[in-house]
C-alpha cells in the first residue's frame, strides 16, 4: 500500500522556471530539461519534506483523500489567452456551482500558470507571446474566495468543455514532463537523462512563426513583405489552427488588423483548443477598438460560438470593459442592428450575460443590460436567478439594482434554497437585510413592498418644512439671561434631537432610504428658508415699524436684498440644472460611440455610461438627480438641487444678495434695539460678559428679545459658510473654473492621473494625448468630511491653499510643486473676459447680464457656446495663452 499525502494549496512553483536566462545580452528560453528536472526536484518537496528522496516511488498524491493518478493531473497550457475552470462552492453544507470564468474567478492558488500577457503601460492591451514552455499543474481543491470566508471546491456536475485553449503558434512551446508522482519508476526513469532535442513547428517553419511574431509584436512591414512576397498566406496557421488575425487582435494591434482584413484575412476561423475565433479574443480582452474594426471592416459573426458556447457578448461581459459591452448592445441588440445578438441568450448552462454580470459584481454593466431589456427571471441549469449569482461577491449596489429591477427574493434554485437561504451561506444576511431595508421592503409582512401612509412627495413636504416649526421653539427656549441657561440650553438640544430623530426614522424613509438620508433630503434647503422666514417676520412687524422713517433707505435695501434671494432661492431649487438630453434612438447613439473611437476617445471620460450619451466638456453626471449635467459645478443641500450651467447665475445671485442680506438684518436689528433703549428708560447698568463683548445696543436684545437676539446669532452662524462660499465661488468664476474641475485640478497638482484606455497604441498619438485634455475627478459624496462640505469649508481650505502656494511660486519661493500657474487651464480666457462670460449670454451689454439659459447656451471666451454639445474649446489668443 503506497503511501499518501495531501498537495497543499500554497504551493510555489517559482517564476525562475519560467524566466528567460539573459546570456550575451539575449534572452534565452530554458530547455525541457531543466524546466522537467525543477519541476520533479519542488514536486518532490511539496509532498513532504522529510521523505527520503529514494522512496517516492510510492508516493501517491491525494486531494482531500482522494487518491488521484497521472490521469487527473492535466496539462494546461500556460500560453492560453483565455481558459475556462468549472468549480463549485461549498459554504453552509451546500454546493453552489461558479460560473465558469477565470477572468471572475479571482483564483492566484488553482493554477500555477506561467505569465504570457504583459500589461501595456495603458492598460490597453496584453502582448501574448510564444514561450518555448508547457507546464504540467495541479488542480487544487481549496482556494481562498473574496473576503477569506467563501472556498471552493470540486464540482460534482460534469463538465461539459474540458481542457484549456492552447496558443502553440510557431510551436514555441516546448514538452515538460507531466509530474509522475503516483506509479513506480525505474532507475533510468529516475535519474538524470538528457532528451533527444525535438524539432518544434516553428524550427521547421521560420518564415510562419516570423510571420507570426510580426503580427504579436504589430510590425507591419515585416508581416506586408511576407504577405507581398507570397512565402505566407493570410490565413496560414500551424497545428493549433491560430492565425496571425488571432494574434494581431489580442495583442491590440489595430494596423495590422485592418491590414489582414483587407486583404481577405478570415475573421471568422477557428483556432485555438478552444476553438474561438479572432474576435473572441478581442472581446474575451476587452479591446473595443480591434472589436469595432471587426465588427465594421469584416464579415465578423458576434453570435459565433467558441468551444465553451460563449458568443462575443458573453465575453464582452467577462472581460468587465462597460464601453465595450455597450458598443456591442448598441451594435447588436438593437432592432435596427444587422448583425443580431440576443441580450439573453444562454450559454451552456443556461447563463445569460446578466447571470455573468450579476456574479462578477459588475454594476455598471448590469445596469446597461438591464437597459436593454435583459430578463432578470432567467434562470440556469440549476435554477439560479442572476439576483441568486451577486451573491458570490455580495455587492450591495448590484443586490439593489437587480431587486429594484424586481428579482423574485422568494424565488429557490434546484437545492430549494432562495435568496435569504444563500446569503447565510455566502455570510452576507445583514448586507442583503439592508439591501432590503433601503429599497422599502417590510420584514413584518415577508419583506413585501412597505406600505406609506404618507407618500413620498408629501414625506418631502414635511421634511422640508420641519425647521419652521422646531427653529423657532429652540430659539425662544434659548433665554440664558432670565436664568436657568445650561438646562434651557440642554432642553432645546434635546427637543432638536428628538424632532430630528423622529423626521429621520419615519418621514424621510417615505421618500428616501439611505445610509445617510439626511444630508441627501431637503431639510438644510428648509432649515435656510426657515431662517430666512422668521428673520422676515421679525424684520416685517418688529424692524420695520419702527425704523421706517428714521432708517429709511436701509429698509428699502433690506427689503430689496429679502425679496432677491428669496426669488432666486426658489428658482435655484427648481429649475432644471442643465440636464444634457439623451438620444432616444439607439443609432444616434451608436452614431456618437462612432465618433468618438473615430477620435480614440471612446473612454468613461468622454461617454457617460449611465445614460448612455456622449459627455460634452465640463459636464458630470449626478446621482442626486440621476442625470448628467452640462458646466456642472457642485450639488448644493441648502438650495436642494445640482448647480449646473442653468442656474449657476441664479446660484451666486442668491449668495451674494444673501450675504448682504444678512448684514443688513444685522444692522436694522441693531438700530431697531438701538431706539427701543433710548425709549427705555432704565438706570440699572450690566456687567455681565455678554454685554460687555456685544454693546449696549445688543446687550439690550439679549435682555429682553431673546428670540430676536437669538436669531440674529444664528444667522452670523449661517453667514459663516456664506462667507465661504462667496470667496471660492468667485475665485473659481475669475479662473474659469467649475467647483468640480477645481476639486479635480488640486488632485491633479497632488498626483498624476491615470487614466485606463484600450485605445490601440498604434492609433495615433493624437488620439493618445486627447486622453488626458479633460479633467476627470471623482464623485464628490458624503464622506468623513460631510460637514466641512456642508459649510463649504473644504473648498474655502484648498483655494486658501492653492492661492498661497501660487503667490509663493510667483515670487519664486517655491519651485518643488506645481500650481494654478503653471497648469494650461482650457477653459481660463483671463480674469476680465472669465467673469464676463460668466455673467453675460451673448453681446457684451448690461441688458443681456438678466438673461437666463433657455436651453445649455452660456458665453465662453465672449462667443454664445451650447454647453450641451461643448466638445472643443474655442481657441485662445495670443494674449490668453501667455
Amino acid at each position: 500500500m503506497s503511501p499518501s499525502y495531501d498537495v497543499k494549496d500554497d504551493i510555489p512553483i517559482e517564476k525562475d522556471i519560467l524566466e528567460p536566462k539573459l546570456i550575451n545580452g539575449d534572452k534565452i528560453l530554458p530547455n525541457s530539461d531543466s524546466i522537467t528536472e525543477d519541476i520533479e526536484t519542488r514536486a518532490t518537496e511539496i509532498v513532504d519534506p522529510e521523505i527520503n528522496q529514494d522512496n517516492t516511488d510510492d508516493i501517491t498524491l491525494t486531494i482531500n483523500g482522494t487518491p488521484i493518478d497521472n490521469k487527473d493531473i492535466y496539462q494546461e497550457n500556460s500560453t492560453n489567452p483565455y481558459e475556462n475552470q468549472r468549480k463549485s462552492v461549498e459554504l453552509g453544507g451546500s454546493a453552489y456551482e461558479q460560473p465558469s470564468q477565470d477572468s471572475t474567478i479571482v483564483n492566484d492558488k488553482l493554477h500555477r500558470n506561467s505569465e504570457l500577457a504583459s500589461k501595456d503601460l495603458n492598460g490597453a492591451s496584453s502582448d501574448v507571446k510564444d514561450v518555448d514552455i508547457e507546464l504540467a499543474t495541479i488542480d487544487l481543491d481549496t482556494n481562498s474566495y473574496e473576503n477569506g470566508k467563501k472556498s471552493e471546491q470540486d464540482s460534482d456536475e460534469p463538465e461539459l468543455y474540458s481542457g484549456s485553449a492552447s496558443i502553440k503558434s510557431t510551436d514555441a512551446v516546448l514538452d515538460a514532463a507531466t509530474l509522475d508522482l503516483d506509479g513506480p519508476r525505474s532507475e533510468t526513469e529516475t535519474s538524470p537523462t538528457i532528451a533527444p532535442h525535438q524539432p518544434t513547428e516553428s524550427e521547421l517553419n521560420p518564415t510562419l512563426a516570423k510571420f507570426m511574431s510580426g503580427c504579436q509584436d504589430g510590425d507591419l512591414t515585416i508581416v506586408e513583405d511576407l504577405i507581398k512576397s507570397n512565402q505566407i498566406q493570410y490565413n496560414d496557421t500551424f497545428s493549433d489552427g491560430i492565425t496571425g488575425l488571432h494574434w494581431a487582435c489580442i495583442n491590440n494591434r489595430l494596423t495590422v488588423v485592418k491590414f489582414l482584413l483587407e486583404n481577405g484575412a478570415d475573421p471568422n476561423q477557428l483556432g485555438g483548443d478552444l476553438k474561438a475565433s479572432p474576435l473572441h479574443w478581442a472581446c474575451r480582452s476587452g479591446l473595443v477598438y480591434i472589436v469595432d474594426c471587426l465588427m465594421t471592416h469584416s464579415d465578423a459573426d458576434p453570435s459565433l460560438r467558441e468551444s465553451q458556447s460563449y458568443n462575443a457578448l458573453h465575453l464582452a461581459v467577462h472581460s468587465s470593459n462597460i464601453t465595450l459591452v455597450i458598443y456591442l448592445l448598441l451594435s447588436c441588440c438593437d432592432a435596427n442592428s444587422k448583425k443580431k445578438l440576443y441580450v439573453d441568450e444562454p450559454d451552456g448552462f443556461n447563463r445569460t450575460c446578466l447571470h455573468w454580470a450579476a456574479y462578477q459584481g459588475d454594476t455598471y454593466t448590469v445596469n446597461a443590460l438591464l437597459k436593454f431589456g435583459a430578463d432578470i427571471s432567467k434562470v440556469d441549469n440549476t435554477l439560479f436567478l442572476p439576483i441568486h449569482w451577486a451573491f458570490m461577491k455580495g455587492y450591495k449596489v448590484v443586490l439593489k439594482t437587480l431587486l429594484n429591477a424586481g428579482s423574485d427574493i422568494h424565488f429557490k434554485n434546484d437545492q430549494g434554497k432562495d435568496t435569504f437561504d444563500i446569503a447565510k451561506d455566502m455570510n452576507c444576511v445583514s448586507t442583503w437585510t439592508k439591501v432590503l431595508k433601503e429599497c422599502d421592503r417590510d420584514p413584518k409582512n415577508n419583506w413585501a413592498h412597505r406600505k406609506h401612509i404618507i407618500q413620498p412627495k408629501i414625506g418631502k413636504l414635511i421634511t422640508f418644512f420641519t425647521p419652521y416649526v422646531l427653529l423657532p421653539i429652540v430659539l425662544n427656549i434659548c433665554s440664558v439671561y432670565q436664568g436657568y441657561g445650561i438646562p434651557k440650553i440642554f432642553l432645546a438640544f434635546g427637543i432638536l434631537g428628538i424632532g430630528i430623530f423622529i423626521l429621520n426614522k419615519s418621514i424621510v424613509p417615505t421618500f428616501l432610504i439611505d445610509d445617510k438620508a439626511l444630508p441627501k433630503s431637503p431639510i438644510f434647503a428648509g432649515l435656510f428658508s426657515a431662517t430666512a422666514f422668521w428673520a422676515i417676520m421679525v424684520w416685517l412687524y418688529a424692524i420695520l415699524p419702527t425704523t421706517f422713517i428714521s432708517h429709511f433707505f436701509l429698509n428699502v435695501f433690506l427689503g430689496g436684498f429679502i425679496g432677491l434671494f428669496s426669488w432666486t432661492f426658489f428658482k435655484s431649487m427648481f429649475i432644471n440644472p442643465g440636464f444634457v438630453p439623451t438620444p432616444a434612438d439607439n443609432s444616434v447613439i451608436l452614431a456618437q460611440v462612432k465618433d468618438l473611437m473615430d477620435q480614440g476617445k471612446f473612454d468613461t471620460d468622454h461617454f457617460c455610461v449611465n445614460t448612455f450619451v456622449r459627455k460634452p466638456l465640463r459636464s458630470k453626471y449626478s446621482k442626486h438627480n440621476n442625470k448628467l449635467i452640462a458646466r456642472f459645478d457642485h450639488y448644493c443641500p441648502w438650495v436642494y438641487n445640482d448647480i449646473g450651467v442653468r442656474n449657476h447665475k441664479l446660484f451666486m445671485t442668491f449668495v451674494y444678495s444673501l450675504n448682504l442680506g444678512i448684514i443688513f438684518f444685522v444692522w436694522a436689528s441693531i438700530k431697531y434695539f438701538d431706539q427701543l433703549k433710548d425709549a427705555y428708560d432704565s438706570e440699572d447698568e450690566d456687567s455681565s460678559i455678554v454685554c460687555a463683548l456685544v454693546g449696549d445696543d445688543l446687550c439690550y436684545g439679549y435682555k429682553n428679545h431673546h428670540f430676536h437676539y437669538n436669531l440674529i446669532l444664528w444667522c452670523l452662524l449661517q453667514y459663516i459658510w456664506i462667507v465661504f462660499l462667496c470667496v471660492v465661488q468667485t475665485f473659481q468664476i475669475l479662473k474659469g473654473l467649475t467647483t468640480w474641475e477645481f476639486s479635480t485640478l488640486n488632485n491633479q497638482i497632488r498626483s498624476s492621473r491615470f487614466n485606463h484606455s484600450t485605445v490601440p497604441r498604434d492609433f495615433g498619438r493624437e488620439a493618445m494625448s486627447a486622453q488626458q485634455q479633460v479633467p476627470n475627478g471623482r464623485d464628490m459624496g458624503y464622506g468623513n468630511n460631510t460637514c466641512m462640505q456642508l459649510l463649504g469649508i473644504d473648498q474655502f481650505i484648498l483655494t486658501v491653499k492653492l492661492s498661497i502656494t501660487s503667490f509663493f511660486a510667483r515670487s519664486g519661493s517655491s519651485t518643488a510643486n506645481e500650481t494654478l500657474r503653471t497648469i494650461d487651464i482650457p477653459t481660463d480666457y483671463g480674469v476680465k473676459q472669465n467673469w464676463l462670460d460668466f455673467w453675460i449670454i451673448g453681446e457684451e451689454t448690461w441688458r443681456n447680464v438678466f438673461y437666463l439659459p433657455i436651453k445649455g447656451e452660456n458665453n465662453l471666451n465672449g462667443k454664445v457656446t451650447d454647453y450641451y454639445e461643448l466638445y472643443e474649446y474655442p481657441v485662445k489668443s495670443a494674449e490668453q495663452v501667455v
